[in-house]
């Protein structure tokens, strides 16, 4: 991996991770809500996932990187869940997207790491 293409995945992995993280936040206290809530809150919350999931297919082309499309693999199983109410299922997979974007910014960081950059 050249530094350009370090400093590309290591920005998108990290974004991906803190919105994985935030979403999964999300998704745990889906249950909680109101019932008559809770359509409108999934709703909202797949429109979030559906960001993320577009983001990570453009880290995916921007980088070259398959990893990303572990993610966004990831997230599209976020929203059939979460489309079908099984937050805890959704929550399980953001761990799968969590771990593949965490891969990516290892190896970033060892580059950047190898160039002084960080």
């Amino acid at each position: 991996m050249d530094l350009r293409k370090a400093v590309l995945s290591w920005q998108y992995a990290e974004r991906q991770k803190a919105g994985i993280i935030s979403i999964s936040k999300m998704l745990m206290s889906l249950p909680d809500y109101p019932k008559e809530e809770r359509a409108g809150a999934s709703r909202m919350l797949i429109a979030v996932i559906e960001e993320f999931r577009a983001d990570a297919q453009t880290a995916a082309a921007a980088t070259g990187n398959n990893e990303f499309k572990k993610v966004a693999n990831a997230l599209s199983e976020m929203i059939s869940l979460t489309e079908s109410s099984q937050f805890g299922l959704a929550t399980e997979r953001a761990g799968e997207g969590i771990s593949a974007a965490t891969t990516v910014a290892q190896s970033a960081w060892e580059v950047l790491s190898k160039h002084g950059v960080l």
